[in-house]
């Protein structure tokens, strides 16, 4: 009996787990199409995470102090309280930069923060369009969005000073 219980709500949990990623990919999805990447590329896990920090200007090294972050909070248990700040503020980077990206106010960010599959979609499927990379300053890497700036139409890095895409031609 108590066996039946605890099973069934693991297969709730799951299931509300798989709901919340479906509705974040379709979401992505359709970001990822507005800032002229792939859409496809929602589906990568962690790939999707550096495509996002690609279209909204975000230093991806973020990724790897994540990381770096969880293995601290892993086997350094009096690091891990500090170590968590660091995912938490990534998250608040992110998601300021991706509702300035999309021509949000910064309060916006509040509901990519908490609610990612909800927010994502309203900016995917609604009349948000993409406004080219527009980071919140980075703290850390804050040379990296104030020297470089993406191409909206390929994602090539390019020079703040730069008038065209190296690569696709794209006027900037």
């Amino acid at each position: 009996m108590l066996m039946a219980i605890f099973l069934s709500f693991f297969l709730i949990f799951l299931i509300i787990i798989l709901i919340t990623y479906v509705l974040s990919v379709i979401g992505l999805w359709k970001m990822f199409q507005k800032a002229g990447k792939p859409g496809w590329l929602s589906l990568i896990p962690i790939y999707n995470t550096y495509i996002l920090c690609v279209i909204t200007g975000v230093s991806p090294w973020w990724l790897a102090l994540c990381f770096m972050a969880g293995f601290v909070i892993a086997f350094i248990p009096i690091l891990g309280f500090l170590a968590s700040f660091i995912s938490i503020y990534f998250g608040v980077l992110l998601a300021v930069s991706v509702a300035r990206s999309f021509g949000k106010e910064d309060i916006y960010a509040l509901g990519i923060y908490f609610l990612p599959f909800v927010f994502y979609m309203i900016i995917g499927l609604g009349d948000s369009q993409y406004l080219g990379a527009k980071p919140m300053d980075d703290i850390i890497f804050h040379n990296f969005s104030k020297k470089n700036r993406y191409c909206s139409q390929c994602g090539m890095m390019v020079d703040v000073e730069a008038k065209y895409c190296p690569k696709c031609g794209k006027e900037l």
